[in-house]
């Protein structure tokens, strides 16, 4: 899906550069981010602020999908007095979500901004560059409206935690702001389609799989 597509979806749409500024907008300087591995953690690597040293946790190089929601809670513990936020993608969240019944049990006041692609988007993308299809990486529905679900917010609430699942670009800032203010472990489902992001450079991960082609990302 390209962006002209894109504009037809009511959703949080399109690349990283544009919500990335409205979460950098909405959290103190000295917030702590954790993120997850995919297309949100080059996102936010790339293009999302850093304004305090050693106030972003990340798996890095070492992709350990599933890192990003429990290692806020680590965070937290750390750091009580400084808002945490794990900007994760739906496959990362969906790796271990019963971390919630902690974060409630102690009443911990992260916020899990989910980007939710309806996909394993990264590896769907290096597929569908490489080998041109998306096996067992890409889900029935959108992400807007996914067919078989799950619906993370229900997820949050069904373990005691506040969960919204947001529709549209407009309703990011004023959520996270709520959240923040509110204190209450938060997950925001945020649907948002997979565009990948550039991994030029040390970022480049197509050379692994065709070291002798020229290969280009693409969107699933």
């Amino acid at each position: 899906m390209d962006q002209a597509e894109a504009a037809d979806v009511p959703v949080l749409v399109g690349h990283h550069r544009r919500h990335n500024p409205l979460i950098r907008k909405a959290l103190p300087e000295d917030a702590i981010i954790t993120t997850d591995v995919g297309w949100n953690k080059n996102g936010v690597g790339q293009q999302f602020d850093i304004l305090t040293p050693g106030s972003i946790l990340t798996p890095g190089g070492f992709a350990t999908m599933g890192f990003g929601p429990p290692g806020a809670i680590g965070a937290k513990l750390a750091a009580p007095d400084r808002v945490v936020v794990s900007l994760v993608g739906d496959g990362g969240f969906g790796q271990n979500p019963s971390m919630l019944a902690t974060a409630v049990e102690l009443d911990l006041g992260i916020i899990w901004l989910v980007m939710n692609n309806n996909a394993f988007g990264t590896i769907a993308g290096l597929q569908k560059a490489h080998y041109g299809l998306t096996y067992g990486t890409t889900f029935p529905g959108s992400a807007a409206a996914p067919t078989n679900g799950p619906g993370y917010a229900d997820i949050a609430r069904a373990y005691g935690a506040e969960g919204h699942r947001l529709s549209a670009a407009d309703e990011l800032l004023p959520a996270l702001e709520a959240a923040i203010a509110g204190g209450k472990p938060t997950v925001l489902d945020v649907p948002m389609i997979n565009n990948p992001t550039p991994t030029t450079g040390h970022w480049n991960i197509l050379d692994i799989y065709s070291p002798d082609k020229d290969v280009s990302h693409v969107a699933t």
